[in-house]
């Protein structure tokens, strides 16, 4: 749903079949009343799972006004709902195992966004919570396979790598991911795609590393800044995950005696911006990486710089 959007545009599904469970509640609605209701309970689930007591200005603030946030709710877009749902997944991964494992695989309707969680859960040997994402993500596939027919699951996979090349193509300055950064500025689209494996690979080491003596603040928001780095396919409207990590930052503060210096605060600010940045401007296409690659670079720093006093989790 897109509020203004022109009609006559192409505008692809190119979400699992199982998401239809999703948004079928929203059939019995009006358009515009569907609008209301699907941004209303995404924002209403994306501030619970941002909100922190002991950042009550911080979190509740940037929960709402934050630009990504902004994006969404202007976009009708589903942002919220898949931030909410993996945030939700690493601050319950501890206290709530199997309800944690639940989010993740109902977050699955994106997968780019979840190609480092099974990482970090197998690092930090979370067992439980990889078996209860498993068996979500089963239930999920097979239930909509029954109730829609599972010539939908082929005609899917056939569509998705053309549909990341169309969006690549097109949407240029809403992507940021390093194939597109790369692209954009004239590399080749094979040689742009290789060094994105390479970068992939080299942060999922870096995340399993990160988790190895288990779930803290710092080794989550390495996850969901990293997501933006190692998937070849992300969109403006995927970045409250990165509100999260700068909250995350925030918060860790509170726990060392070390205040943040401005070029950290820098980093946070043009993180926060970047959406902001993306859609305002063509060029120059690589800021849309550096804001990333800094505020990567800064959480895994201060992640073993102050680990002995990381809080364990949100």
């Amino acid at each position: 749903m897109d509020l203004g959007t022109c009609p006559r545009c192409m505008l692809p599904y190119a979400y699992p079949p199982f998401f239809l469970f999703y948004i079928l509640p929203l059939a019995i609605f009006s358009y515009y009343l569907a609008f209301l209701f699907w941004t209303s309970v995404n924002i209403l689930l994306y501030f619970i799972v941002s909100y922190d007591k002991q950042q009550r200005r911080y979190s509740a603030f940037l929960a709402i006004f934050a630009p990504a946030t902004i994006t969404c709710l202007a976009n009708g877009q589903t942002g919220l709902l898949s931030s909410a749902l993996i945030v939700g997944g690493f601050r319950l991964v501890t206290s709530r195992p199997i309800l944690s494992g639940i989010l993740f695989g109902l977050a699955s309707f994106k997968p780019q966004l979840g190609i480092l969680i099974p990482i970090a859960l197998v690092s930090a040997r979370l067992w439980r919570t990889v078996a209860a994402a498993c068996v979500t993500i089963f239930v999920l596939v097979v239930a909509s396979g029954v109730a829609f027919g599972w010539s939908m699951w082929p005609l899917w996979a056939a569509k998705l790598l053309p549909h990341a090349d169309w969006v690549l193509g097109i949407t240029d300055r809403y992507n940021p991911t390093i194939t597109s950064n790369l692209t954009s500025i004239g590399v080749d689209l094979r040689v742009a795609r290789s060094i994105q494996a390479c970068v992939a690979v080299v942060v999922a080491a870096i995340i399993w590393i990160c988790f190895r003596r288990g779930v803290t603040i710092l080794a989550t928001a390495s996850v969901l800044v990293g997501t933006f780095l190692a998937t070849p396919y992300a969109i403006v409207n995927d970045m409250p995950m990165l509100t999260n990590a700068v909250l995350a930052v925030l918060r860790d503060r509170g726990h060392t005696d070390r205040a943040l210096t401005i070029a950290e605060l820098i980093v946070l600010a043009l993180s926060l911006t970047l959406p902001v940045i993306m859609v305002s401007t063509w060029r120059p296409a690589m800021l849309r990486s550096i804001p990333l690659i800094l505020l990567f670079g800064l959480i895994v720093w201060r992640h073993f710089r102050f680990r002995n006093h990381a809080p364990k989790s949100f």
